[in-house]
């Protein structure tokens, strides 16, 4: 599954990548991921990848690709404490960076400086093989590691190519993390359409919109909070999109409407790590996109909503490495509360006490635990809050009188052991926690009375 090989052949001198003033063929990319390949050495079945949005990522995951090596992607804003845990639940004890990093007890090799003598190895990937793997939490906190085959991969580029009909001259914009599914599935969405990859080391609104007008890109991704950045400074009509697909946090219909408006052709999304980025869309040009809809029923996937959100497509993984998946019958339970109408589907509630931050998900129980360690017999809540930046943000609530100590060795203890996307907004100090009749603490009527 050399998905390079074939478009360096296939498209040979048409541009692969642009990152800064780098401009690199596929001919040129696939040469260049050769010799890294080889300079890799001897690695393990699966190593963990840190990487930063850099022309060195593109081209370690290439390289990796050819020599069959299973991706542990890492989410470069956790803290050492959780990439080690990350790492252990998979059982792998190699990571290869493209920035400085050290982690106890694990070998970490800097990709610029693998300088391995060998030769290409003969590599058997087939369809099933494990391509990534990517984590993500359930309602606990716990990360599950989600298994993406280079099939889940593929399926999900025809899905997407059916919605936005990008092509080899098309030239996806990609601002995205490169270690979240929205970043990296562009990666591979323009290599196997022969699209011309735009890569930017980090989003900045007014520097996007002035590379979408001289580079001449057709296509791009944002969050929510990206958008809403673009549409606070965009005073240009930008002639050469003709797509910009919305995803990783709720999309509201206010937001793509004022989108609409300044021109831009949006697209609204549903996806997660699961089902290898977006699964569904809605264009722009459908006026059911600000009814709230988040996606049309297409061909390639199946959808049922009998209370939850249930799905089925090639792009759906099948499993988690390190915990039980649902599946009902053949279908994925995406555990959101949705419903079909028509054939478009709505998102009622994403997964009850998920926050979804600038589209990082932050898990209210991870927090609470963390805290409760920290303030002796008080009891504790996190609930979220709506924000017109973040879209959501957690707001920790601790029971009786204000005390400043605790609150100074609660944040000092988020800095140490938590992504600080997760951290707590606001901590407030409240008379008393609400519990349920059976003894359990209220998310929902704690959040009622005290979140305005």
């Amino acid at each position: 599954m050399n998905w390079l090989k074939t478009a360096a052949q296939k498209y040979g001198n048409r541009t692969a990548v642009i990152y800064d003033d780098n401009i690199l063929s596929y001919k040129e990319l696939d040469d260049l991921t050769d010799h890294d390949a080889i300079r890799l050495g001897q690695l393990p079945d699966r190593v963990g990848v840190f990487m930063d949005n850099s022309l060195d990522s593109l081209r370690l995951i290439h390289a990796l690709m050819k020599r069959g090596v299973e991706m542990v992607v890492l989410n470069t804003r956790l803290t050492k404490s959780e990439l080690v845990k990350q790492l252990r639940t998979v059982k792998v004890d190699t990571v290869i960076t493209t920035v400085d990093l050290d982690l106890e007890e694990m070998r970490v090799f800097i990709f610029n400086e693998c300088n391995c003598e060998d030769k290409m190895p003969v590599v058997h990937t087939t369809e099933d093989s494990i391509l990534t793997i990517m984590f993500t939490s359930g309602t606990t906190g716990n990360s599950k590691a989600v298994t993406q085959t280079y099939k889940n991969h593929f399926a999900s580029h025809v899905n997407c190519q059916d919605g936005m009909k990008y092509d080899v001259f098309s030239r996806w914009l990609m601002v995205n993390p490169i270690f979240h599914i929205s970043g990296f599935s562009i990666l591979i969405r323009t290599v196997l359409s022969g699209s011309t990859l735009i890569l930017h080391k980090k989003f900045n609104a007014e520097h996007v919109i002035e590379e979408i007008s001289k580079r001449r890109v057709t296509h791009t991704s944002f969050v929510p909070l990206m958008l809403r950045r673009i549409l606070d400074v965009l005073d240009v009509y930008l002639d050469s999109l003709e797509g910009v697909l919305m995803g990783g946090a709720n999309t509201t219909p206010k937001l793509l409407k004022y989108a609409i408006q300044k021109g831009l052709p949006v697209y609204n999304s549903f996806g997660m790590t699961e089902t290898c980025s977006q699964i569904m869309m809605i264009k722009y040009t459908d006026d059911e996109i600000l009814s709230g809809a988040v996606g049309k029923v297409s061909d390639n996937i199946k959808v049922k909503a009998d209370g939850t959100l249930l799905v089925r497509g090639e792009s759906v993984t099948k499993k988690y490495l390190n915990a039980d998946i649902f599946y009902e019958g053949d279908y994925f339970n995406t555990g959101d509360v949705a419903k079909v109408i028509n054939g478009y589907v709505y998102i009622l509630d994403r997964r009850q006490d998920l926050i979804i931050s600038g589209g990082e998900n932050i898990y209210p129980k991870e927090i609470e635990e963390i805290v409760s360690k920290h303030i002796g017999t008080r009891s504790c809540v996190v609930v979220k809050k709506q924000d017109d930046t973040w879209g959501e943000v957690p707001v920790l609530l601790i029971d009786g009188p204000p005390n400043r100590m605790i609150e100074l060795e609660v944040r000092n203890h988020f800095d140490k052991v938590l992504a600080r996307y997760k951290h707590p907004k606001e901590i407030r100090f409240v008379e008393s926690i609400i519990y349920t009749d059976t003894g359990k603490i209220s998310r929902k009527l704690n959040q009622e009375k005290y979140i305005k």
